[in-house]
């Protein structure tokens, strides 16, 4: 990147980025020429499109947001995740499959726990979503993990809005971005 943009800088180079068709005949050629017009590169450029076609303003300025979120939101969201990690794990596996809900800042990140395939007696933990609530507008934010360790804004097939938006599209994986 070669300069430092204003947050209104870049979000109007996401948007002009998120509304790009890249299927069409020009559009990767279209969002190359963006991306080094606006001096974000492809990545950068491509992280940020993603974050305001999830969300508009609102995703973008969640990408950085790590204020603290009040308790009883953090109680509820993290009670609803619960609920559902747990009805989604059969019976008979759950002494061996299980799941880590982390609650930090505004952030709540979920992994999976499980035996290694090779050694039963050691465990893999897979980071699966992240979900983050921005309380300026009240609104959660769904994220995958990309292969580069880096969470990622996902673009939902629906609307994000609630933590039950979030377990929706998780449960869904409508992209095959968390459960593979």
């Amino acid at each position: 990147m070669k300069t430092k943009l204003t947050f209104s800088e870049k979000c109007a180079w996401a948007k002009k980025a998120a509304l790009l068709d890249i299927d069409a005949e020009d559009g990767y050629e279209e969002f190359y020429k963006i991306a080094k017009e606006s001096g974000l590169g492809e990545t950068w450029l491509s992280y940020y499109s993603n974050a305001y076609e999830a969300a508009g303003e609102s995703g973008l300025k969640a990408l950085s947001y790590k204020k603290k979120m009040p308790d009883k939101i953090r109680k509820d969201a993290v009670n609803k995740i619960n609920e559902y990690l747990y009805n989604r794990v059969p019976f008979n596996l759950r002494k061996e499959i299980g799941f880590l809900v982390k609650a930090q800042y505004n952030r709540i990140t979920v992994s999976e726990k499980r035996p290694l395939f090779g050694d039963p007696l050691q465990a893999s933990c897979i980071e699966v979503f992240q979900a983050r609530f921005t309380d300026f507008d009240n609104r959660w934010h769904l994220y995958w993990m990309r292969k580069f360790h880096k969470w990622w804004p996902y673009v939902p097939k629906k609307a994000i809005y609630t933590v039950k938006d979030c377990i929706r599209e998780v449960d869904k994986d409508g992209w095959g971005c968390f459960w593979g």
